[in-house]
């Protein structure tokens, strides 16, 4: 039994992750856009012939490893098993499947052996546009973020559907790059599917199922394991932002009892008819679990079984559970405060293991047309500065609660028409701590031309005039603001909490800032010595030294 020969058991579980690691490096060697290539907003799951998953690639997007997997059972709802055949890859980017929001498209490729289904190679990953209008806070329906793909065959048999790759390119800004990445997840898949027929044949297995039955189980067993560590007990908080202009609040009750966790989000506010931050229950799901398995056990791969202790509810027609036609484009800026408000509640519990809040990151989409008649459109991906936690500092420049990268400046400036002209931390912006936040970013742009032709920039920083406090007496990081501003540093507008907006000249600057992540512990009790480090590389100012740490110079 493979139970009983554990090296054999380690060796065959790193094999199937490193398939879908093997998967993960063909996208980001075929992937057309930044937003996938660079930026690397994708996963890749191997997953069994339920879809429940049994391995992804350790760096995928954890919202997108919770997600996949419902996305696979409704796909194969539509399209059951003994429908399938080699050379199926079936097709879907609906939110309230999938993961969230239109711009996340699924693809899943079953696999066969000795004419039996055994697995199901996934991947879905952010495109770089889908459609709709540009302006995401303004959406009042689904119908207006761009193309709706239900489950569908992107191709039978190994034969493509044509209809729907040009229905595709014709309802997207950037057809070559849309059509580039999913081309990219076919290919992911189509090598995942061989590494994985390799696999079974080489160990002589005829299916996966007494495989994934132990590996699913030592990873529920360990987090169960986890869970009872915590005492048994209800635990509470509250999280507020300001993503429109009104500030609203998110109340959050966790129950540990013995080995298992039930999250309960009433209370919640209802679903927005505008704006597009309303969260589908994947979403919320993915945001309220994924959390607890970094926090709890940290060294485990993740498949299934690592979530099995864990229930989620929130109220239907709520901002975290909305009905369908809500818009929800710019879910993020609702979903990314799941994990620091279950950090808080989960304070009192674990303080060893939580974390404080983290500057959410953003994503600044360029669209415009240039003198020839050409189109572009591309995200550039900035960090935020990392919340602190007992054991250290947070880092500056991460795009935390995703495990997403920062853009490149040279990459993105050969995709549109934009210099950057800066890009920095910020002196200050990390809460101050026994630990210290990471520190927030700045960055600005302007048109490289002066060409008279308009240019949008998609200008939504998360945080703007709302603060978290940081635990145990840690401060709040600071900093999200967006602005237009001219060369000599006046500001002419500013975007406030978000806009859409349209420049021409190269004399109109956008500046965004993330904010810094927040402190952990008392001011007080950080060390002279850290703090006159932090002074002596410029993350903090004089005037922080004496005001947030008290301390004066030494005589």
């Amino acid at each position: 039994m493979i139970e009983d020969d554990p090296i054999a058991l380690e060796i065959m579980w790193s094999r199937l992750v490193n398939v879908v690691e093997e998967m993960w490096e063909t996208v980001c060697r075929t992937a057309f856009s930044l937003v996938v290539s660079e930026a690397q907003d994708f996963a890749c799951e191997l997953l069994d012939p339920t879809g429940e998953t049994l391995a992804h690639s350790p760096r995928a997007m954890p919202v997108f490893n919770l997600t996949l997997p419902r996305a696979v059972k409704a796909l194969l709802a539509k399209y059951p098993p003994e429908t399938l055949q080699p050379g199926d890859v079936l097709i879907t980017n609906d939110p309230w499947l999938c993961a969230g929001h239109l711009f996340d498209i699924a693809l899943v490729t079953p696999v066969f052996h000795e004419g039996k289904l055994i697995g199901l190679m996934g991947t879905v990953g952010h495109v770089a546009d889908i459609g709709g209008t540009k302006d995401y806070l303004h959406p009042r329906e689904i119908f207006e973020e761009g193309l709706q793909i239900p489950p569908m065959k992107l191709y039978s048999a190994g034969e493509p559907d044509e209809s729907l790759f040009t229905l595709l390119g014709e309802n997207v800004r950037n057809p070559s790059q849309v059509i580039g990445d999913i081309h990219s997840f076919v290919a992911a898949n189509a090598l995942g599917s061989t590494r994985l027929l390799s696999f079974v044949r080489e160990y002589g297995m005829h299916d996966l199922r007494a495989l994934a039955s132990v590996v699913t189980k030592r990873s529920e067993d360990a987090m169960r394991a986890a869970i009872r560590e915590l005492p048994d007990g209800v635990y509470t908080s509250e999280i507020e932002n300001n993503p429109l202009g009104e500030v609203m609040r998110y109340p959050v009750k966790v129950t540990v009892d013995g080995d298992a966790i039930a999250i309960d989000f009433d209370g919640a506010p209802a679903q927005l008819p505008q704006g597009g931050i309303n969260c589908t229950m994947n979403y919320t799901a993915a945001h309220a679990t994924y959390p607890l398995k970094c926090m709890l056990t940290p060294n485990v791969r993740g498949n299934a079984g690592c979530y099995r202790p864990f229930e989620v509810s929130a109220p239907e027609g709520s901002i975290l559970n909305a009905n369908r036609p809500a818009s929800v484009n710019l879910r993020t800026r609702t979903g990314w405060y799941i994990a620091p408000n279950l950090f808080k509640a989960l304070a009192k519990a674990a303080p060893e293991e939580v974390q404080s809040f983290t500057g959410l990151p953003l994503a600044a989409t360029v669209y415009g047309a240039d003198a020839n008649g050409g189109t572009y459109s591309d995200m550039f991906f900035v960090g935020g500065g990392q919340g602190a936690s007992s054991k250290a500092d947070g880092k500056s420049g991460l795009l935390y609660p995703t495990s997403a990268a920062n853009t490149s400046i040279e990459l993105f400036e050969t995709r549109v028409p934009v210099l950057i002209l800066e890009k920095t931390f910020v002196e200050d912006s990390g809460g101050a701590g026994e630990h210290r936040g990471g520190l927030g970013t700045r960055f600005a742009l302007r048109k490289r031309h002066d060409d008279g032709l308009p240019m949008h920039v998609s200008v939504y920083p998360e945080g703007v005039k709302s603060t978290t406090p940081g635990l145990f007496g840690g401060l709040a990081g600071s900093g999200a603001r967006g602005v237009v501003r001219d060369p000599s540093g006046s500001i002419l507008h500013d975007c406030g909490s978000g806009e859409l907006v349209q420049i021409s000249s190269t004399e109109e600057i956008i500046e965004m800032q993330v904010s810094g992540g927040a402190g952990y512990g008392d001011p007080s009790a950080r060390s002279r010595n850290d703090v006159e480090r932090d002074l002596s590389e410029g993350i903090i100012s004089e005037q922080s030294r004496l005001s947030d740490y008290r301390l004066a110079e030494e005589d």
